[in-house]
């Protein structure tokens, strides 16, 4: 009997330890708010040149966790846009002033899978990697109420007949032209998409209190992410046929915060907040004799979401 009850204590205590984490999956639904904005230092050694937009998009995020063992697991999660908001879009020449407006819209979407760590139950060190990618289109494009100062500066830099100029696109103008929008008829047709995608390499930390006490009605977690592009794309349709890349060319921060509640044994409902801010240097390459860069660019995202959490 002895032996008995000394060889399931043994049994007991083996499957305790080598029991994994809780596992669980989540989908919310809520908004983002993203700012984007883009900046060139110098443009033609006269001015700089900056822009900014704000939209906000409805907007589905997914979260699932795999516990392993007692220390490993590892998370899958993804965002996504659903459907785009039209901001107007005013472009400023530092020396100068508004030069060009537009509408503006643009999507995001992200896939993750980070492995992680157990410093404690609830505590994580999370590792992994990241594919984003966002798009914009700009179009209904229009001059701003300084573009003629704009305009005559670049005309200086350049002699005889053949003149520089500020032109929006769809446009070619010879010395003598009036400056001036599309005719009504072209603008509506004209506009320009940029697709942009990244590798991003990430490392985070995460509390999870459910990690902790499974039984517990209510729960919360916070988590932070550092995150560093080992290669990042970009295609612009105003680049004919030319798609410009690059590595480590930026940095990016992660974090998001929530509370769930259970509702029934396995089901929780929940609402998050998910915060993202990258950077991205300018890219910029010699292709065919020819200078093609894409601008500096800041991407925020700030979303607010609600959902269901269930365990297994």
């Amino acid at each position: 009997m002895k032996k008995a009850f000394l060889l399931s204590t043994v049994l007991v205590s083996t499957g305790a330890v080598a029991a994994p984490n809780p596992s669980f999956s989540e989908i919310r639904l809520g908004f983002e708010a993203i700012d984007y904005s883009e900046k060139l230092d110098n443009v033609a050694g006269i001015t700089g040149l900056e822009q900014s937009a704000s939209v906000t998009n409805p907007t589905i995020r997914q979260l699932s966790y795999t516990g392993i063992d007692d220390n490993w697991g590892y998370y899958i999660g993804s965002a996504a846009t659903i459907a785009t908001a039209i901001d107007t879009e005013v472009w400023t020449a530092t020396e100068f002033g508004q030069v060009q407006q537009n509408d503006f819209k643009i999507k995001a979407n992200e896939i993750a899978l980070s492995m992680a760590y157990n410093l404690t139950k609830a505590t994580q060190i999370t590792f992994g990697a990241r594919i984003h990618t966002s798009s914009f289109t700009r179009s209904s494009f229009k001059l701003g109420p300084d573009a003629g100062k704009f305009d005559e500066a670049i005309k200086a830099l350049g002699e005889g007949d053949e003149l520089p100029r500020f032109d929006l696109p769809g446009q070619r103008k010879d010395s003598t032209d009036v400056l001036a929008d599309n005719p009504s008829y072209l603008t509506p047709v004209i506009s320009i998409t940029e697709d942009q995608m990244g590798i991003l390499g990430a490392v985070g930390i995460r509390y999870d209190s459910r990690l902790a006490d499974a039984f517990n009605d209510a729960s919360w977690y916070v988590e932070t992410e550092l995150t560093t592009p080992f290669y990042s794309r970009t295609q612009n349709t105003s680049i004919e046929s030319v798609t410009l890349t690059d590595s480590f060319n930026g940095w990016g921060v992660m974090a998001r915060a929530g509370v769930r509640y259970q509702v029934k044994e396995h089901i929780a409902l929940m609402v998050g907040v998910d915060a993202q801010y990258k950077e991205r240097d300018k890219i910029s390459e010699e292709i065919d004799g020819r200078r093609r860069t894409v601008p500096n660019i800041e991407f925020k995202n700030l979303s607010f979401s609600a959902g269901l959490q269930w365990s297994y």
